[in-house]
């Protein structure tokens, strides 16, 4: 088995790695934040992958990018963010061979982000074949065209929350596709909200499109499908050392399932061996973790994204407090849970406010303490939900144990979480004896069923038109809870 190790002489927050054995023919780049002049962009030279993002922005001098062009960079593993670009009118030629944006780390919940780009008028990335992660968002970009001719659902798994907006009106365009002018259907053709049509990037270039057998959006230039795991091509079918980028690890020059015995996961997409990675700060000899390494994290932090999620990914212990407050979201559940889910301990209190996208808290799946040092500032509350119109269930208190050693708990305003959920709470928690009654709103369950009784029918009377039915009184423990009755029925 593979063993974790702690390293104790280094900041976790600063924590970087210098190199890794990566046996590749061109070298892979970290992080690019390039800006002002376009003659900045030679840091991109021979990049094959961006091992993290890639920021093009404030280039306020009209350039000219014509002969600018960067064929080897086909992967960026973060997302890819253009801001105030003047000059460039596509992306064509700079970046004629990307492939593949993984959205590992998101910005905002973006994996592809285009904003006032006044002088773009085309996307152009013709290669580009999968987004793993994330979404798209295209803004104020006044001249934007070849919008209406793209189609999203074969590049990203949802389409839902992307951003498309104050672009160039579609009708004002008139986009062509390849072979449009000369009366010839080339491009594929799909159906994006119930208008059929042709697919294209560019009036040269048309959207590339899999077999639907082809797993992973990956095939060949001709339409063959790479092997299972490869990620957005190749350049032969089924040869897993031919892959454009792969679906899970890199080893070496091939895509493997999982890293070998003595190598490790790094950076979410390739192997390493120990001997490969150095570190600026670290003892000759490390010590074993008793499994998964701690990591501590500080301060209060505010939970309002998947980007600000994965700011906390791996953390341990929170020493501070954790205020969730996420509306919405692709998926949101799942990667909460992968940028959350290893959070034990919480040393202040834990916040749960305008939540609009959680149905449950089973994402914090191995929270077990919260100590409840730092309470909420509108009361003694080491556990508050507030106004989470959609929030169901907290966790499965058969599995799950909770502790909160101080302060006590608030809820108001979760319209579908039932009281009997509140109250295994409080027994689990031990809070039961800190809560006072009117700290549980009675907002809490108005629009749930909750509670089920049988009620005895004393007379049941059918007639041709009608039918009577009778049962016994029945009153609730507090009469404000009933509000009425209602009967259904279905034809026999």
């Amino acid at each position: 088995m593979l063993r974790s190790y702690l390293f104790f002489s280094i900041d976790y927050e600063k924590l970087w790695l210098l190199t890794c054995l990566l046996f590749s023919l061109s070298p892979v780049c970290q992080s690019k934040d390039i800006r002002n002049n376009v003659t900045n962009l030679q840091l991109l030279e021979n990049c094959t992958v961006i091992e993290g993002h890639l920021k093009i922005l404030l280039m306020f001098k009209t350039e000219d990018f014509r002969g600018i062009s960067y064929p080897k960079l086909t992967v960026v593993t973060d997302f890819l963010l253009l801001f105030r670009v003047y000059g460039l009118e596509s992306l064509s030629d700079l970046f004629p061979n990307l492939t593949v944006i993984r959205g590992n780390n998101l910005f905002f919940n973006y994996a592809l982000v285009l904003f006032e780009m006044v002088h773009l008028k085309e996307l152009g990335l013709h290669s580009l074949m999968n987004i793993t992660r994330g979404a798209v968002r295209l803004e104020k970009n006044p001249d934007l065209c070849y919008l209406s001719t793209l189609d999203w659902s074969k590049i990203l798994d949802t389409v839902e929350d992307n951003y498309i907006v104050s672009n160039k009106n579609n009708q004002e365009c008139g986009d062509v596709c390849p072979g449009t002018a000369q009366g010839k259907t080339t491009c594929p053709q799909t159906t994006i909200n119930g208008q059929f049509g042709e697919r294209c990037w560019t009036q040269n270039h048309c959207q590339r499109m899999c077999p639907s057998t082809c797993k992973h959006r990956a095939c060949t230039q001709h339409g063959h499908c790479c092997h299972d795991q490869c990620l957005g091509g190749c350049s032969e079918a089924g040869n897993a050392s031919r892959c454009v980028a792969c679906q899970k690890f890199q080893h070496q020059d091939t895509c493997v399932d999982r890293c070998p015995q003595g190598y490790y996961t790094f950076k979410g997409w390739r192997c390493c061996s120990v001997t490969g990675v150095c570190f600026p700060l670290c003892r000759l000899n490390c010590t074993p973790c008793a499994g998964l390494c701690p990591k501590m994290c500080s301060g209060v932090k505010i939970v309002d994204s998947v980007t600000a999620a994965q700011a906390l990914r791996g953390c341990t212990v929170l020493n501070g407090s954790l205020v969730i407050k996420i509306r919405g979201g692709n998926n949101i559940a799942a990667e909460l849970e992968a940028n959350l889910g290893q959070l034990e301990e919480i040393t202040g209190n834990l916040t749960i406010k305008r939540a609009y996208a959680l149905v449950s808290l089973s994402f914090l799946r191995k929270l077990r303490v919260i100590r409840g040092e730092t309470p909420t500032q509108d009361g003694n509350y080491s556990f508050y939900a507030l106004d989470n119109q959609n929030l169901r269930q907290l966790w499965d208190w058969d599995k799950h144990n909770l502790t909160i050693l101080q302060g006590r708990m608030f809820f108001l305003h979760n319209s579908k979480l039932c009281m009997s959920e509140i109250r295994k709470m409080e027994v689990v928690t031990g809070t039961k004896e800190r809560g006072i009654k009117n700290e549980i709103g009675r907002t809490d369950r108005d629009q749930a069923s909750c509670e089920t009784q049988f009620l005895n029918f004393t007379t049941v009377r059918t007639q041709s038109d009608k039918i009577l039915l009778k049962w016994e009184p029945f009153w609730p423990p507090d009469y404000r809870d009933l509000l009425g009755f209602m009967v259904l029925y279905k034809e026999a």
